[in-house]
């Protein structure tokens, strides 16, 4: 059971932004790798701690899926009980999300007894709606296993794009969510036999009620929604059921001929985001996120909405109800998309479904996808072992963000090359920049820079000035339709812009104009700020550190709103501390360091089958 959080957690707010966060549930079957977090935990955390910045009242949720084949599977290699794995991995992924600082508000699981009634719950429901039907349905027999396969458990051809890896419910190389029965040449993943089918009772939820309100919701969230959202019309129901499995939620024992059968994990896990929320908070308290009696914000005649997608507007006065936000990888789209809110909005009252969500392609490991299973990749353990700070990884795995429709792909020398580059190179030279010029307090110049004497230098500034206004604006814009990588490259745009403007007009002050020299300083401190606080999302720990530096407390409100008058957040007269105070954040990685990195844990690459194969999986298996 999920312990009960030792700060309070906030609820729904009237008149306020109310913004409900959730990361995809991972598998516990293995140490999560860095795309596994960029897809999902990071780029969560990084959303919901821009709200909070902007005084959202945010609940982030996240948590450990495992239920299903794939820690059946995992436990049975192991020689141990599936509770016994889950608990040893919930512990892991717990740590490693603990040291890249995610900010989870609730972090629970869902094996436990309040996942179970609450999966009971909504199933019941759905029940009484006749949203449910029971069909015969044809399933995959393995004559070796003397039981039904399934889902992991099968391997084949896929009928979409004809990998030959094929699970039994998605195709890993397309995402090409199918039928068990329309997998070519189907083979058991335990034996290597091929099943046949026999048939066997199932049930469905019917989708064919609700397909055209799917679908509008699909145009209004983009192509990937809307290309999963069209399938709905050639499928009237989805199979929420599995035979054979003794790791999930049962289905309810008063249902005739469905004992020992459990729900399709895919779905179960799911409703994981409403159990963990409820198992986190007191009582009942959980439906105020999940099931508001506000509505959910809905989108304005002109397909924006109004309280989220327009910086500088101010929150309506009634109520703005929930909004779910789900980050989630392409292969889960699906899933999110469809299934979840096909089960939550045909209730009444209907539950908070998604009005959000942001996904991302894959983040590829020298050009291969990284592998749990065969150890491809780099793991959350091994960042620790690097001995570099977890926003070294942050700022790389953000500004290698892969949002657009291309993958991205890490390797050790492009960590190093972005980090000594980009975080060191440019926002590192700022900061040094300012701080070392400064006499550790910020000059008084205002009336100088504009006065009537205003010179080349403060006209300069205030051209200046006006980008910055835009480019804040952009920023958060940004950070609202979940654009991070975006958002960063925003700020660097700001650091590099801000770094060229100090060279040019340092260039142009006389050494003894003792008045321009105090406004270039007052300004250059002023957009280390602006920097430091656009930084915060993304790298929390540096940017702690950096307020700290700056003489300031963790500022809230509206960023964009920072420098529209003639002075900056910053004024005359404030104390700063001096550079040697935060040097060492900016400290390069010495090249050599990759590839001693890559020979540690990348291992000896083969391929073995059209997979990529490596050391570091022996060392997982064993362990």
């Amino acid at each position: 059971m999920v312990s009960k959080q030792e700060k309070v957690l906030p609820l729904p707010k009237p008149g306020e932004r109310n913004i409900l966060v959730t990361s995809a549930l991972p598998y516990v079957n293995n140490v999560p790798h860095l795309g596994n977090i960029i897809g999902s935990v990071l780029s969560a955390d990084v959303f919901a701690r821009f709200w909070r910045g902007r005084g959202g009242n945010v609940l982030f949720v996240g948590g450990t899926d495992e239920f299903g084949t794939t820690t059946s599977l995992r436990a049975r290699e192991e020689g141990v009980a599936p509770q016994e794995l889950c608990d040893k991995y919930h512990k892991i992924h717990k740590d490693v999300y603990e040291w890249f600082n995610i900010s989870f508000d609730i972090f629970g699981r869902t094996t436990n007894d309040r996942h179970t009634e609450i999966t009971h719950d909504i199933f019941k429901e759905l029940w009484g709606e006749g949203l449910i039907e029971i069909r015969d349905s044809e399933q995959l027999w393995c004559e070796q296993c003397k039981g039904f396969v399934f889902d992991r458990l099968v391997e084949g051809t896929c009928p979409e794009c004809g990998c030959e890896e094929a699970r039994g419910d998605q195709c890993g190389d397309c995402d090409w969510v199918f039928d068990i029965t329309e997998l070519v040449e189907p083979r058991c993943k335990i034996h290597g036999g091929r099943p046949a089918l026999r048939p066997s009772k199932h049930l469905f939820l019917k989708l064919d009620n609700h397909g055209p309100l799917l679908e509008n919701q699909a145009k209004e969230q983009g192509e990937n929604w809307l290309v999963n959202a069209k399938e709905i019309n050639g499928n009237s129901s989805i199979c929420i059921t599995r035979d054979g499995l003794d790791w999930g939620t049962p289905v309810p024992g008063r249902l005739v001929g469905f004992d020992g059968k459990v729900f399709y994990p895919w779905w179960d896990a799911l409703l994981g985001y409403i159990s963990i929320t409820a198992s986190g908070m007191e009582g009942e308290s959980w439906r105020a996120w999940w099931r508001p009696s506000t509505p959910i914000a809905m989108k304005s005649h002109d397909g924006n909405d109004s309280s989220f997608n327009k910086p500088g507007d101010n929150t309506p006065k009634s109520d703005v109800g929930v909004r779910l936000s789900q980050f989630l990888g392409a292969d889960n789209i699906f899933f999110h998309g469809i299934l979840f809110p096909a089960t939550l909005l045909p209730l009444d009252p209907p539950y908070t479904a998604p009005r959000h969500i942001a996904s991302t392609r894959f983040l590829t490991y020298q050009g291969g996808r990284f592998s749990k299973s065969l150890g491809v990749g780099v793991f959350g353990d091994n960042a620790q072992q690097t001995g570099l700070s977890a926003d070294v990884f942050r700022f790389f795995l953000l500004q290698s963000r892969p949002e657009g429709m291309e993958d991205t792909d890490f390797t050790w020398d492009r960590l190093v090359e972005v980090h000594n580059e980009l975080f060191v190179g440019k926002i590192g030279k700022l900061v040094h920049k300012v701080l070392t010029d400064l006499n550790g307090v910020v000059p008084h110049s205002h009336d100088h820079i504009n006065g009537p004497l205003l010179s080349s230098v403060g006209q300069t500034i205030k051209r200046f000035k006006g980008g910055v206004h835009k480019l804040l604006v952009q920023y958060v814009t940004q950070l609202k339709n979940s654009e991070l990588r975006g958002g960063l490259m925003t700020t660097l745009e700001l650091t590099c812009g801000s770094i060229a403007l100090l060279d040019l007009v340092s260039s142009r002050v006389m050494l003894t104009d003792t008045y321009e020299r105090q406004a270039v300083l007052e300004v250059g401190i002023n957009l280390v700020y602006l920097v430091v606080r656009m930084l915060e999302p993304y790298i929390p720990k540096t940017v702690e550190s950096l307020y700290g530096v700056l003489g300031v407390e963790r500022p809230t409100g509206r960023l964009e709103m920072d420098w529209l008058g003639d002075q900056g957040p910053i004024k005359p007269g404030h104390e700063v501390g001096k550079w040697e105070e935060v040097e060492a954040l900016f400290e390069c990685i010495w090249p050599e360091k990759a590839k001693m990195w890559e020979l540690k844990f990348g291992g000896k690459k083969k391929r073995k089958g059209g997979v990529l194969v490596c050391e570091e999986a022996k060392r997982r298996q064993k362990n």
